[in-house]
């Protein structure tokens, strides 16, 4: 469960915006959205490939994006709804402001982001069903949120 985590968080929901489709394969559907609201929607974005969950083990998430804050000191919260019910609750500082280990740690506001990250993991299971994951990143010392992403992920058939 923790790399289907991980996947779509290199998002509490806020602003409820149109939903778009990141990736359609026979045994998985993701759509996405915005949901930070305000005139800095577009400016983050993840995607991952490939966009299955049967019969991998290794993926590459790419990230782009333009932060409205200093990454010096960044957090990381992902939750993972099923049926109604969150069954993942994630929360990481993933830039402490030395010693990072992400090339993103370190960014100013408004320089861009656009790299690739490995995801690696055991090959996971999940029942056949809907999931919402929510990404929110915060940045500062006083959590201020930076980004926020509602994932829908539709998993057709048993993995």
């Amino acid at each position: 469960m923790f790399q289907f985590v991980m996947i779509l968080s290199v998002c509490g929901f806020t602003v409820a915006q149109e939903k778009r489709l990141l990736c359609r394969t026979d045994d998985l559907d993701i759509l996405y959205s915005n949901c930070s609201g305000g005139p800095h929607t577009n400016t983050f974005s993840f995607e991952v490939e490939p966009c299955s969950l049967k019969d991998h083990s290794v993926w590459m998430g790419t990230i782009f994006w333009i932060p409205r804050a200093d990454l010096t000191i960044l957090s990381a919260h992902v939750s993972l709804s099923f049926k109604g019910f969150e069954a993942i609750k994630w929360e990481s500082v993933l830039c402490h402001g030395v010693d990072d280990d992400y090339t993103f740690c370190g960014a100013l506001k408004g320089e861009t982001i656009n790299t690739t990250v490995r995801i690696s993991g055991a090959m996971p299971t999940y029942p056949k069903g809907e999931y919402t994951v929510i990404f929110k990143g915060f940045s500062g010392y006083y959590e201020e949120l930076i980004a926020c992403m509602n994932y829908t992920v539709i998993i057709k058939q048993q993995l």
